[in-house]
Formats: structure tokens, C-alpha cells, sequence
């Protein structure tokens, strides 16, 4: 018989931590689940681990192809009827499938169900609770604002994956960030109220925000706003606020790289979409250094 969910995990170098996240999902509540993992080309052993560990879960290695591509081939291989993913290096709480699957369940139409985080370091200790608010029901606005969805502790009929075409693969990052947009023009989401899974910090994930990774999400807002139907939704005074605050937020971060040319243009368009003084002030210190260093 088929499993009723089908829990997917996505792995690049991260065996030790894999252990523990392997653990969260055995303890679960609810027995009807496969484990599936997509391995996106790992060399720290992480096959050999699983062999001998006699883990009962389906593995596929792939060629390093990025997050977005190991989800789908995830979403493919996946026999569920509903598909939650959890990271390598995350932890599942010990009733987050049974809630979820109980919720998705209950309704007569397709819904994705969401849950919010604890946050825990590299020994498993908790760091913090996130205190981002919740929605349920149609949130395209809500979310279009802030990121309060995450590729953990989330569920979703398979079918409603493979409809909506799968993760965007040409994004190495904000894959996830562009689905669930996409997704929130068709579908409602429906919030729980306490926390689905445990979130790691640790220096393997910590890298330092680059101005490639926070201009690609400007990108993502841009394109679903002007081009996959977010202007329908979201009002134009909510949309330039929001595209105003990336924009200040990528041109911090090209002038973090020096990257003075850059600063200013993102500033400038910042300012016509949404004037604000510290952006303001910003693109004159910018514009005076620009001068001294000329570039």
C-alpha cells in the first residue's frame, strides 16, 4: 500500500546532523509516511551512512544540481498522497505530521498547511522562538511583505506541487520563496498555532548575506509582482513599499561589496518606489564616495 504522506529530504553534506533529523521523523505520532531522501551530491560519506545505519528510507544521489532541483526530483519520487519536507540539518516536532495531516485532511478542497519554528544551534540547544504573526485563508499580501512560510514544516497535496509546475529551478536560492507566491494566488494556507519543526543555526549554514543571494530575491518580488499575477492582488502602495525596503536592502549589501554604481541605482529606484530619508541620506553618502573612489 501506498504511504499516506511522504516525508522528503533534501541532503548536501550534512551526515552528523542527517542522524538527528532521521531521529525527529521516527519518533513521530503518525506512522502512515515514507522517508525520502535526495542526496544533491554529497562526499562526506552520507551514502555509506545510511547503509549502515539500516535506515528504512529510499535514497537518491544526484549530481550536485542545487536545492531547487533535489526538490523536485523529491516531489517525482514521492509516493504520498501529501509531501512535507524537512532539511538535513532541521528536526520535525514530535506531533507536527499528525497535526498537519489532520488539518489538510479535514478540508474538502486542497489547502497547504504551515507552522512557525523554534530555533536551535549546532548542539540542539534553543536559541529562540520565531515571532513572525501567522495568516490563513488567501495571504498573498501578507506574505508578499514579509517571508513568514518556510521550506520546513509544511504540507501540501502532491498534486498541488506538480500543477503549479515545482520549485524554480534557475534560482539557487528563494526557490522556495517563489513557489509559495505562486502557490498563494491559488490555493489557501492555513496557519497552526504552535511551531512545526526545529530550526539549526550552525556555521555550515550561516554564510554571509551576498548581494547575488539578496538581489535574487528583489528579482523573484519584481517578476511575481509584474509578470505571475501579484499585481491583481496586492495593492500598488503595498507592492512599491516592500520593493522600496529590498531595494534599500540590496544596496546595502552592493555597497558592502563596493560595488558603488550599483548602490546608487538600487537606491535610486528604491526612491521612486517608495521615498524614505535613511534611503535618501544613504544614496548621498554613496554618491560622495563614488566620487573619491571612482568607481
Amino acid at each position: 500500500m501506498q504511504p499516506e504522506i511522504s516525508i522528503c529530504i533534501p541532503t548536501f553534506n550534512r551526515k552528523e546532523f542527517l542522524k538527528e533529523t532521521l531521529s525527529s521523523i521516527f519518533a513521530q505520532t503518525y506512522s502512515d509516511y515514507e522517508i525520502v531522501i535526495v542526496d544533491d551530491g554529497s562526499t562526506d560519506g552520507t551514502e555509506q551512512m545510511l547503509k549502515e545505519s539500516c535506515y528504512k528510507v529510499r535514497y537518491h544521489w544526484q549530481e550536485n544540481r542545487g536545492d531547487a532541483t533535489a526538490r523536485n526530483k523529491l516531489i517525482e519520487l514521492a509516493q504520498g498522497r501529501y509531501i512535507t519536507f524537512i532539511d538535513s540539518d532541521d528536526l520535525l516536532m514530535p506531533d507536527a505530521v499528525e497535526r498537519m495531516v489532520g488539518v489538510i485532511k479535514r478540508e474538502s478542497e486542497d489547502i497547504i498547511v504551515y507552522g512557525n519554528y523554534i530555533g536551535i544551534d549546532e548542539h540542539g540547544n534553543e536559541t529562540k522562538r520565531s515571532n513572525h504573526k501567522l495568516y490563513s485563508g488567501l495571504v498573498t499580501q501578507h506574505l508578499f511583505r514579509n517571508i513568514f512560510i518556510h521550506s520546513c514544516g509544511s504540507m501540501f497535496p502532491k498534486r498541488v506541487l506538480e500543477n503549479i509546475g515545482g520549485f524554480d529551478t534557475n534560482l539557487r536560492v528563494c526557490s522556495d520563496y517563489d513557489l509559495w507566491l505562486r502557490l498563494s494566488l491559488k490555493y489557501r494556507f492555513v496557519a497552526l498555532s504552535k511551531p512545526t519543526f526545529k530550526r539549526r543555526r550552525h556555521s555550515g549554514n550561516l554564510s554571509a548575506i551576498s548581494f547575488k543571494n539578496v538581489l535574487t530575491e528583489l528579482k523573484v518580488l519584481e517578476r511575481f509582482y509584474y509578470e505571475n499575477g501579484g499585481k491583481e492582488v496586492v495593492p500598488e502602495k503595498i507592492a512599491m513599499t516592500r520593493l522600496a525596503r529590498e531595494g534599500y536592502r540590496v544596496a546595502k549589501s552592493a555597497l558592502h561589496e563596493r560595488s558603488f554604481q550599483q548602490a546608487l541605482d538600487l537606491l535610486w529606484q528604491s526612491l521612486r518606489r517608495h521615498f524614505k530619508f535613511k534611503a535618501a541620506c544613504l544614496y548621498t553618502y554613496v554618491y560622495i564616495r563614488k566620487l573619491f573612489n571612482g568607481k
